[in-house]
């Protein structure tokens, strides 16, 4: 018989565990430096998102970005988890 440690259980399906605000900030900043530099090397990135909380966060994470580099980004469902970034427009998009 094996022993397991640390186990814990995983919550129920359409349950959330929320983040605080300081941690939700944190989330879409570090989100917004690994899309934003992938966007930068190959005009397109995508990003994984397994929950419609977690697709919320990344529409949020794409206008961080655009507000950053000065230009329109979208987000868009690739297939059931993963996110497609792409830069659609230029700065006067924004207005």
């Amino acid at each position: 018989m094996r022993e397991l440690r640390n186990v814990r259980k995983v919550p129920q399906e359409g349950a959330t565990t929320p983040l605080t605000a300081e941690e939700e900030l944190r989330a879409r900043s570090v989100f917004a430096a690994e899309i934003g530099a992938q966007l930068a090397r190959q005009g397109w990135a995508t990003f994984p998102a397994h929950t419609p909380q977690e697709r919320i966060r990344l529409y949020a994470v794409a206008r961080m970005i655009g507000e950053r580099l000065g230009c329109l980004v979208e987000a868009v469902p690739e297939d059931t988890i993963t996110m497609r970034f792409t830069v659609v427009g230029t700065g006067d998009a924004l207005s």
